[in-house]
């Protein structure tokens, strides 16, 4: 009987060992596949920014310019000097598009609200949280217009407080969760 037992023990540690294993390589995977795709698009990204560089800007227009590439929405994209990252955003969110890159969440550029959520793959927001206060962000719209901020401040969230990123007052919010999901980690940012 102790020996069944202790067979069985076995084998249960070894499948937990196994799917522990396949779960580090599944989102070693995936987030390497989002590291490829982030960096092909960035090439169309700055492409159709080019193309869309405007003098005309309507000062009442809330509304950010979305460019079509490859059957997705873009409004622009992040560059973070302090993480090597520059990231396109895509106009809207869910969880398939997280996959791909980083996404809008809520707000806009031109009603300083921005809040872009991403994964925490290492190749997106994964390092978020080494992030300071002082650190520079951009973001640069489709149009070509850029604007700096400051990192105002870093936080957890806990993850049913998804709605206090918005309607803040920061200018721009970056977050992500953390490894094991147990928080949000929220990034506030403040135009220079």
């Amino acid at each position: 009987m102790k020996r069944k037992i202790g067979i069985t023990l076995i084998v249960l540690g070894l499948t937990l060992i196994f799917s522990a294993a396949a779960l580090l390589l599944y989102n070693n995977y995936e987030s390497k596949k989002a590291e490829e795709q982030s960096d092909a698009l960035m090439t169309s990204i700055t492409d159709a920014i080019g193309q869309n560089m405007s003098d005309e800007t309507d000062p009442f227009d809330t509304e950010m310019k979305v460019v079509e590439i490859d059957g997705y929405g873009y409004i622009g994209y992040l560059s973070i000097p302090d993480l090597n990252r520059n990231l396109p955003v895509m106009s809207e969110w869910d969880y398939g598009r997280l996959k791909i890159a980083p996404c809008r969440y809520y707000g806009s550029t031109k009603t300083d609200n921005l809040v872009v959520a991403a994964h925490n793959y290492r190749s997106h927001f994964g390092y978020l949280g080494r992030l300071r206060p002082g650190n520079t962000v951009t973001f640069t719209d489709m149009e070509g217009e850029k604007k700096t901020y400051t990192v105002t401040a870093i936080e957890n969230l806990k993850p049913s407080d998804s709605d206090k990123v918005k309607d803040t007052g920061d200018d721009l919010i970056l977050y992500t969760c953390t490894y094991r999901g147990a928080a949000r980690i929220v990034v506030r940012c403040s135009e220079v």
